[in-house]
């Protein structure tokens, strides 16, 4: 019990550190409001009919000047109508451009050898990445191109729909993890990058080799950032509603699983030192059943930073980057309970999926 007294004592104490870092060393950039530089925007899609058009349709709602885009959208040897939907925005719109995406070319898979592809065919120096389940907002483009003026890569301000089912809980979920990754960026530097909404300058990413630089992994995201920072990039964390874009949540219980499980495969592979402590902080619920009949007072402290600490980080999220301020007291046992399912899989099967493929 000891043991885990001093765990969860550090624990906490580190929750205050980011909680009072978010407060008064919140780093802010608004970028100019119009488009001053020509940007190329990259979609990875893989069987994405039931998404590509909302993202679409999102992007040529930007207030931007247009002369300066171009979409490049890459089909990664979908199954259903996605490639029929790129021709027919291609036909429509001249700055929207599909790519035919080679299997594990250069021995990529993934992502990242649909990203490395489209960043070879794109014309711009300036290279945004969205995902095709993704909305952005209007001003989505001169925000996040403008960010590139100050930095080499960038995270963007990514939150969850909450109008389907399940959308709430991990709506709270994703605003509490975002705290953390834009408190740890603002007082040391990024641990993490959102992968769905970032952006790089193309010189940047040459100079560090790129995707073809990591190699085959399905976490190209950390590893990009990783390798910038390695090689002394500049990197940002933004938070705020210019720059916001929303993704849909993961509908099914295996869907979520599936997505966790991915999450802490990255985190082992690249951050395993953060990830131990990680491990006591999301998995708290199992960790505060044990404790029931051992420590009461342990168990208190446990159930207190579960939801007091957690609900403090999400409504500075909601403050300072701007959404829907919803209180569920439930969400941090689902979560948690979620997390332990997705580490059991994870230690059990090993193999993470995207996309339906495993690697």
């Amino acid at each position: 019990m000891i043991v885990l007294w001093i765990i969860y004592g550090i624990i906490i104490g580190f929750e205050l550190l980011l909680i009072l870092t978010f407060q008064f060393r919140f780093k802010k950039e608004d970028a100019s409001s119009n488009l001053e530089e020509s940007v190329s925007v990259l979609i990875a899609a893989r069987d994405e009919e039931q998404n590509l058009k909302r993202c679409l349709d999102s992007l040529l709602n930007s207030n931007c000047d247009f002369s300066r885009v171009e979409i490049l959208v890459g089909d990664d040897n979908s199954e259903d109508d996605t490639w029929g939907i790129i021709q027919r925005y291609a036909q429509k719109h001249p700055q929207i451009v599909g790519v035919k995406i080679l299997d594990q070319k250069d021995g990529l898979i993934a992502k990242g050898n649909v990203l490395a592809q489209l960043v070879d065919e794109a014309k711009h120096d300036k290279l945004l990445i969205i995902d095709a389940d993704m909305a952005v907002s209007e001003d989505w483009l001169n925000q996040m191109s403008g960010l590139l003026d100050h930095d080499d890569l960038i995270s963007g301000y990514t939150t969850i729909a909450t109008t389907a089912n399940k959308g709430a809980i991990q709506y709270f979920d994703w605003s509490v993890v975002l705290h953390s990754m834009k408190a740890m960026a603002d007082l040391f530097k990024p641990i993490s990058i959102l992968g769905n909404n970032m952006g790089f300058n193309r010189r940047a990413y040459n100079d560090v080799g790129g995707w073809r630089g990591l190699g085959p992994t399905d976490v190209e995201d950390l590893g990009l950032l990783r390798h910038f920072q390695k090689e002394g990039k500049t990197t940002f964390q933004y938070v705020g509603d210019m720059g916001r874009a929303e993704t849909l949540p993961q509908l099914t219980f295996r869907e979520m699983l599936t997505q966790r499980c991915r999450w802490m495969n990255g985190v082992f592979t690249h951050h395993w030192l953060i990830g131990i402590p990680a491990l006591f902080a999301r998995l708290w619920f199992p960790v505060f059943l044990f404790t029931l009949a051992f420590d009461s007072n342990l168990h208190l402290l446990i159930l207190g930073y579960a939801i007091v600490i957690n609900q403090i980080k999400f409504l500075q999220m909601m403050t300072s980057g701007g959404g829907v301020k919803i209180f569920n007291p439930f969400s941090p046992f689902i979560i948690s309970l979620l997390d332990t399912f997705a580490l059991l899989r994870l230690i059990f099967v090993g193999k993470v999926s995207w996309k339906g493929r495993k690697f």
